[in-house]
């Protein structure tokens, strides 16, 4: 059978530290048990996870990623799957594919993940009038 992938239309964004779901599912709706799911990012071999014959294998995960991915799969039969990210990086940043392999087809779907740091309060200090107005400080 054919099907398409789909994925979020809008990036997602994450703050660094965080968890998020890179959610994606199959159209028409249809069992994904049986088939390869991958998430990977600028080309087929740089594995960010890996489902297969029913079992993560992530024996050519890249180590950036070993021991932060989590494949969820309660919705596998209706082809809806998602890949939970630990302890978001500045470097997680960029484009996955989530990318969908049965016995005679295959197709993708990009993801854009944004990642936000959070700095300190920044600290304002007036220190006079300079030149007619304000000098302020940060």
């Amino acid at each position: 059978a054919q099907f398409t992938v789909i994925g979020p239309d809008q990036p997602i964004t994450a703050t660094v530290g965080e968890d998020i779901v890179l959610p994606c599912h199959l159209s028409p709706p249809m069992s994904a048990e049986n088939m390869e799911v991958r998430w990977f990012q600028s080309d087929y071999s740089s594995l960010v996870h890996r489902y297969f014959d029913g079992k993560d294998r992530n024996e050519y995960q890249m180590p950036e990623y070993t021991g932060r991915t989590e494949f969820l799969k309660d919705g596998i039969r209706n082809g809806s799957v998602a890949l939970r990210l630990h302890n978001i990086r500045p470097t997680d940043e960029g484009r996955y594919t989530c990318y969908f392999e049965s016995t005679s087809f295959y197709k993708d779907a990009l993801l854009e993940l944004k990642v936000a740091a959070l700095g300190t309060a920044p600290l304002i200090s007036v220190e006079g009038y300079q030149d007619g107005g304000i000098r302020v400080v940060c």
